[in-house]
């Protein structure tokens, strides 16, 4: 098919670009001054922090792949095979409705995935702005992919019943980002001792 697409809210990445660049500033002004103590007592404070920006603004997000798609949040990704998904409703919030190879259900909910924008009213003064088409949202790949998936084998659909060929939803802790949270953590501890 093609590449996989990643969604997240389109702000996340600014706001991390401007708090990085304003971490930056601060621990460059600290070393063109010299002052090394300043450097060592909070620039790991100030690494946690851009860390942190990371972590939660730009770093989670839902990617569509061709087979499946993956929902990245802060501590935990799950992957879910477009043949495991019983139903992809598109609103303000993106959800995601499994079924397990056992027959449990699961709904999922995207932490960071756009939704589907708001109507905006045309106040009159300034000739108003139009909202994006949702046939063109970033979103619907998902719902496109999915329904995709539907019409090429629909004897693996969950929703024409359960397969036993069919991968299964998994879940996996983000590990990388438990393990640098805790390092800056215990720096930043160590720093104030």
């Amino acid at each position: 098919m093609s590449a996989p697409i990643i969604l997240r809210q389109r702000s996340g990445p600014i706001i991390t670009v401007i708090v990085w660049a304003f971490l930056a500033f601060l621990l460059g002004d600290a070393l063109l001054r010299g002052a090394w103590e300043t450097v060592g007592r909070f620039g790991p404070g100030l690494v946690l922090i851009g860390w942190v920006a990371f972590a939660v603004l730009w770093r989670p997000a839902l990617v569509v792949g061709t087979d499946e798609v993956e929902v990245r949040e802060l501590l935990r990704t799950t992957s879910v095979p477009y043949t495991r998904i019983r139903d992809i409703r598109l609103g303000s919030v993106v959800t995601i409705e499994t079924a397990s190879a056992d027959g449990a259900t699961r709904t999922i909910r995207p932490w960071n995935a756009p939704g589907l924008p708001r109507r905006k009213i045309d106040s009159g003064l300034t000739g108003g702005t139009r909202p994006e088409s949702p046939d063109n949202h970033p979103a619907f790949e998902l719902l496109r992919r999915w329904e995709q998936t539907l019409a090429d084998a629909p004897g693996t659909a969950v929703r024409n019943g359960l397969s036993a060929d069919a991968e299964d939803v998994r879940t996996r802790w983000s590990l990388g980002v438990i393990g640098v949270t805790l390092v800056l953590v215990l720096l930043v501890a160590i720093g104030f001792i």
